[in-house]
């Protein structure tokens, strides 16, 4: 039995590689630019120890182990580039197939045919992946004249996305057998929400499962890179470098494979909106960014010009000590975009009861939705308020209503608001009744934002699981560190005191190690904790959905606490050895 699966597993895999291969838009394009590339730069990988063994012999002594390995690496990135490419576009299809469906949902009970319904979305940059699937519908039907019922068939085929292409397979049957695509909508909507609702709850609990596995894994490599540490002076071995490097990279690779499975796993759920523009909150935010990014380097290259150059009783303080200190800054922007999130979170619940009562007062006014805003402008939506108010004045001006909406999707730093606003406005436009717009909308929307309450409430238990992953991982590899410093030190204070001894070969077994070698390898333990603490916070960036600038707000406590604990273990624990 498992014989049969493995054999289906390894047959749908070859599958999707060859349909990935042959989905390739520019296949000059991928081989010049990609994978002649990473295969030229991964041989020069695997062969540079050769290379600066035979120029430099007696200066430089590098393991080709850890070459090997990346250089290998590189190349079977490049040579599955295709595939991960196709999977990543699945990924983007799966997790905007809620928005697609509403908005499919709101355009068909307008007035508009099948064929404009697909050529208007299929025009959204916003819809990204699925948006160019729909491209590919609209430009058959439109330009090769072909029924939409093939077209959708065609395109099915060829999907990355099995959400989508079940969903495309029985609207093109449907088509077929004569049901109208209103009929079909109406029936498929609340299944495709349900589907995409079950994906989102199975990807929460996948959080709570990797984060155990994730768990296991690091302690696992962090007793390895301990040992790696205290073994070579146990052992005789000269060359520490080798398990520290071996260990390190196993790490690091490790946390990005977590990322990358993590960002497989559950769908992506933007807070932001992702039209591209940029709005007042947004702008100001990148603007503190920068000033504080500055600074970060000003301090950093101050520090720097103190401890080597002027030397002015900076020498003793830890290098650790300092990068923190220099990183400090850059939490400012990060607890700016959280405060802003919180702030986006409040708007979202408001904006679900402004457009219900828009929608209703539309009805009954007419469809006269401009009049509709003028009247809830007046109104106490509490923080969505002043956006209302902006709203109204711009569409007063009767320049571009449709810009006038997008901005106010912008402006508020919802993408939740900026979707349900573009979906009210084209509907409605195209003489849909207000109310059920704004009922079926509001309805869909909700679903998800409380789903995504849900994920908000298991990231603060997983935010929390890294900072205590973080700072084990630092205890235990800088205790290690500090126990081969002092044994180090005893060696070198005993001298040789067994060179007289001839039937004890104890010479192989206790050897001493330079301390340039143990200051690199502390240096390049801090460095690796560093990249350790960046890549958790762009984990908790990926599942949050958030603004990039909020990873600050994770890496720079996540690498205190590093500093932190490499200070306290050399200050503490050292007087007792």
């Amino acid at each position: 039995m498992n014989m049969l699966r493995r054999k289906k597993i390894e047959k749908d895999f070859l599958k999707e590689l060859r349909i990935a291969y042959r989905s390739i838009e520019d296949k000059g394009k991928f081989l010049k630019g990609i994978l002649l590339p990473s295969i030229f730069l991964g041989l020069i990988i695997i062969f540079i120890p050769k290379i600066v063994s035979f120029l430099f012999p007696s200066i430089f002594s590098i393991n080709p182990l850890t070459f090997l390995v990346a250089g290998l690496l590189i190349i079977f990135l490049g040579v599955m580039y295709p595939y991960i490419s196709w999977k990543n576009r699945e990924m983007d299809i799966n997790g905007k197939m809620h928005f697609f469906i509403t908005h499919l949902r709101v355009l068909a009970i307008s007035d508009l045919p099948l064929k404009e319904i697909i050529n208007i979305l299929g025009g959204k940059k916003v819809y990204g992946s699925l948006g160019k699937e729909l491209k590919k519908v609209s430009i058959l039907s439109t330009q090769w004249k072909v029924p939409l019922a093939k077209a959708f068939k065609f395109v099915s085929e060829r999907t990355p996305s099995k959400m989508l292409r079940d969903f495309l397979d029985r609207f093109s049957q449907s088509l077929v057998s004569g049901v109208s695509h209103r009929e079909f909508i109406e029936q498929e909507q609340g299944g495709v929400i349900e589907e995409y609702k079950t994906m989102y709850e199975s990807s929460n609990e996948n959080i709570t499962i990797l984060n155990e596995v994730y768990v296991s894994l690091l302690i696992a490599i962090t007793f390895l890179m301990s040992f790696g540490i205290v073994m070579p002076m146990l052992t005789g071995l000269t060359d520490m470098n080798l398990y520290v490097s071996l260990s390190s990279f196993l790490l690091i690779a490790i946390e990005l494979l977590l990322l990358y499975l993590l960002r497989s796993m559950v769908p992506s759920d933007e807070i932001w909106p992702q039209t591209g523009e940029k709005g007042e909150i947004e702008i100001k935010l990148t603007k503190i960014f920068q000033l504080t990014f500055v600074l970060s380097m000003i301090l950093l290259a101050f520090f720097i010009l103190l401890k080597y150059k002027l030397r002015f009783g900076f020498e003793n303080i830890p290098n650790e000590l300092l990068f923190a200190i220099a990183l400090t800054p850059l939490i400012i922007p990060g607890i700016k975009v959280y405060v802003e999130e919180k702030n986006i979170f409040r708007r979202e619940k408001n904006f679900l009861g402004f457009l219900s009562a828009l929608g209703s007062i539309s009805t009954m006014r007419g469809g006269k939705i401009n009049e509709a805003v003028h009247y809830l402008s007046e109104k106490d939506y509490g923080i969505l308020t002043p956006h209302i108010k902006a709203l109204y004045r711009r569409l007063r001006t009767r320049i571009n209503d449709d810009a006038s909406w997008e901005w106010f999707g912008v402006d508020t730093g919802s993408n939740y608001i900026q979707r349900a606003s573009e979906m009210f406005r084209e509907a409605t436009y195209a003489a849909a009744n207000p109310r059920d717009v704004a009922r079926m909308i509001t309805e869909n929307i909700r679903k998800i934002r409380d789903l995504r309450i849900k994920k908000h409430a298991i990231l603060k238990t997983t935010t929390s699981l890294f900072a205590g992953i973080t700072f084990g991982m630092a205890l235990s590899v800088y205790t290690s560190l500090l126990i081969v410093q002092h044994l180090n030190e005893i060696w070198l204070q005993a001298g040789n005191p067994f060179e007289n001894i001839s039937f004890i070969n104890i010479g192989p077994i206790v050897s001493v190690i330079p301390q340039s070698t143990l200051a690199s390898i502390s240096n390049m333990v801090f460095f690796v904790l560093v990249i350790h603490s960046l890549i958790l916070s762009l984990t908790i960036k990926v599942l949050r959905g958030s603004h990039k600038l909020i990873v600050p707000l994770y890496f720079v406590p996540f690498v205190w606490i590093v500093a932190i604990t490499s200070v306290a273990v050399n200050f503490l624990l050292s007087s007792y050895l």
